[in-house]
């Protein structure tokens, strides 16, 4: 399945607090099922690549928009990992399932864990793609001091008006993750990510969500105690750049030599000239992806 826009087969409604949370079908029914959370700003379609490499080979994807993003933009707070959880296992239980995988990328990832603290007896297998690890706050500083340079270009974006889908597109291209090249996956990417009428159109994603989630990052419990308490390994795949392309990734080395040995059943694994968005938005990024966690590659 080689087309770089992969839309999903089908969109379902998921009864949840406050509304409906969109969750989206990728593949015909009857496959292995998957759940995937996406990140902070993200929405479903950050699954199309990962997607594409798994229905051939009898996978059934069903992607999240997460409570304050995409189509479950209109859902309401208070927001945070421990809501987010219960979320997903309203999905699990929607979806008729006893067990399923579980693989969230960047603030998808610590949404995984969450549900995975939550309902561990719901969850088959946990995958982290460059998220799911709390990083430590630097010396001296809170987290209010730190979310700005964390969040400052996200929360930007969304303060913005776009007059028009090619806007977006453009201030997207724009973007460092992507200078190795852009393609109609992401065109679909973007425009899905855009709602309004021209010519003040904005992002889907509430603000409010991006700074509670944000600030859980750092101070959840529930997070923290479901690392510490982990009986069966975990896979954490890694990009070996940052969320602006830079040198340094969103994990260091010298971080997680700190970190990872009070979490022991973590397995890491670092995937080699993919950032941190590259490693899921990208089909090189997505392969990889597929090949660690399930020992496939591409298709042919």
């Amino acid at each position: 399945m080689n087309s770089e826009v992969l839309l999903p087969e089908k969109k379902l409604s998921v009864p949840v607090a406050g509304g409906d949370l969109a969750l989206f079908r990728y593949g015909p029914e009857g496959g292995k099922p998957v759940l995937l959370i996406h990140g902070v700003t993200s929405s479903n379609r950050a699954w199309q690549w990962f997607a594409a490499e798994l229905i051939p080979r009898g996978f059934t994807l069903y992607a999240v928009d997460l409570r304050g993003r995409g189509d479950s933009n209109a859902l309401p707070g208070p927001f945070g990992f421990g809501l987010h959880a219960q979320d997903m296992l309203a999905v699990v239980d929607y979806l008729g399932l006893e067990t399923i995988d579980v693989i969230g990328h960047s603030m998808g990832a610590f949404v995984a864990v969450g549900l995975l603290g939550t309902a561990p007896k719901r969850v088959s297998r946990t995958v982290l793609i460059d998220g799911g690890i709390p990083l430590p706050l630097p010396e001296g500083f809170t987290v209010g001091q730190v979310l700005p340079y964390i969040l400052g270009p996200a929360l930007a974006r969304l303060s913005m008006t776009f007059d028009s889908p090619q806007a977006y597109r453009e201030y997207w291209k724009a973007h460092p993750a992507f200078a190795d090249g852009w393609n109609e996956g992401l065109d679909e990417y973007v425009d899905y990510d855009l709602r309004g009428t021209a010519p003040t159109m904005s992002a889907s994603t509430n603000a409010r969500a991006v700074e509670e989630d944000s600030e859980d990052l750092f101070s959840s419990d529930l997070i923290a105690t479901t690392l510490e308490n982990l009986s069966e390994d975990v896979l954490m795949l890694r990009a070996v750049r940052g969320l602006q392309n830079e040198e340094t990734p969103l994990y260091p080395e010298e971080i997680l030599k700190m970190t990872l040995p009070k979490y022991p059943h973590i397995k890491l694994s670092t995937i080699a000239d993919v950032n941190h968005y590259g490693i899921l938005l990208s089909r090189r990024g997505a392969v990889e992806c597929v090949n660690l966690i399930y020992g496939i590659g591409a298709a042919k």
